[in-house]
């Protein structure tokens, strides 16, 4: 009876059975790939907070002296006891994050422009930063940083920059993005 229409009728309803199956089938895997996506991308996220809280938390003293007011720049003589430093002068600057890789710097990542090898000093606990506005081996107090030194020069189209150095961490860098912050040059009391 396979001509009958009977037949012919059981055989479309099975065909379309079969294909409804499927496609709830293909829409069950899809929801449960998103979900894997999404929780992947959860966790990174916690990780990648994780890691910027355990770079930053060594530099992450505040200003000792914080202005209430943003003028792009001014004069303060407040002194840090605990630092022997005076800050000369302050003002906001766009401040950026780098690492010691070829693609971000040259051939020889870990020499800055000063001469000096700024991984080693990274690894002794010292906050470095590239800027062309500030003469080298100059001490800044960065904004919930704290006190870095000048040791290294960034591309002239930053000259208005500061640039902090974080030694291969990539993501942590890209994390930090561009931040405006109140950066003090400081000077020594005399």
């Amino acid at each position: 009876m396979p001509d009958s229409p009977c037949y012919v009728f059981l055989m479309m309803h099975r065909s379309f059975a079969v294909k409804a199956a499927i496609r709830a089938h293909v829409r069950r895997v899809l929801c449960i790939s998103l979900g894997f996506v999404l929780i992947a991308g959860v966790i990174e996220l916690m990780q990648s907070q994780a890691n910027e809280k355990k770079i930053f938390g060594e530099h992450a003293v505040a200003l000792a002296t914080k202005s209430d007011s943003r003028e792009p720049a001014g004069v303060r003589a407040e002194s840090n006891a605990t630092g022997g430093k005076r800050e000369k002068r302050w003002m906001v600057r766009e401040v950026t994050a780098y690492n010691s890789v070829p693609e971000q710097t040259d051939s020889t990542p870990c020499i800055s422009a000063d001469g000096t090898d700024i991984c080693k000093r990274y690894k002794k606990g010292e906050c470095i930063v590239a800027s062309n506005a500030y003469p080298l081996n100059t001490r800044l107090r960065i904004e919930t940083i704290g006190d870095c030194t000048v040791a290294d020069r960034m591309h002239p189209r930053f000259g208005h920059r500061v640039d902090v150095f974080m030694d291969k961490d990539v993501r942590a860098a890209k994390s930090f993005g561009v931040q405006k912050l109140t950066i003090a040059e400081l000077e020594d009391e005399g």
